[in-house]
């Protein structure tokens, strides 16, 4: 029995690794967006095809990149600033939900396919927020320290 080559074994401990990443990428993208639409219809938002979904969350990410510039440099602005701790969170939060708000409603003016609510835009940036805030709580924890 002749042994494979080291070269052949790399090369399948990297598809095979690749495939594994690939499908983990997929279930987490596959779970935001059918999320994403649970939201949507419980909010009672009206979108003609799912492609009109995407482009609207392509936008919302687009314009959410361009609008985390500023409410981060808020952000570092007002930890300068030494506020107390509860002005400091609530400052923060108002200003996070409201560039989320601005980028969220500004895709939804793009996008014809899709009809959102005012009602819909704010929790969605509340939503967001709180998701944020979840997953990354840098800025409380370097206030409180």
């Amino acid at each position: 029995m002749k042994r494979t080559s080291r070269g052949m074994d790399d090369f399948i401990a990297f598809f095979i690794v690749g495939a594994m990443v690939l499908i983990i990428l997929a279930i987490l993208m596959g779970s935001y967006f059918f999320g994403f639409i649970g939201f949507l219809k419980v909010m009672g938002v009206e979108y003609e095809s799912y492609w009109a979904i995407c482009l609207f969350l392509f936008f919302i990410f687009v314009f959410g990149s361009i609008t985390e510039l500023f409410s981060k440099a808020l952000t570092f602005l007002m930890k300068n600033a030494r506020l107390n701790r509860v002005l400091f969170v609530t400052s923060v939060a108002f200003v996070e939900i409201f560039f989320t708000f601005l980028s969220v409603y500004i895709a939804d003016l793009l996008v014809s396919g899709i009809t959102v609510s005012i009602l819909a835009v704010t929790l969605l940036s509340v939503l967001f927020f709180w998701m944020e805030s979840a997953l990354d709580s840098e800025f409380l924890r370097k206030k409180t320290s």
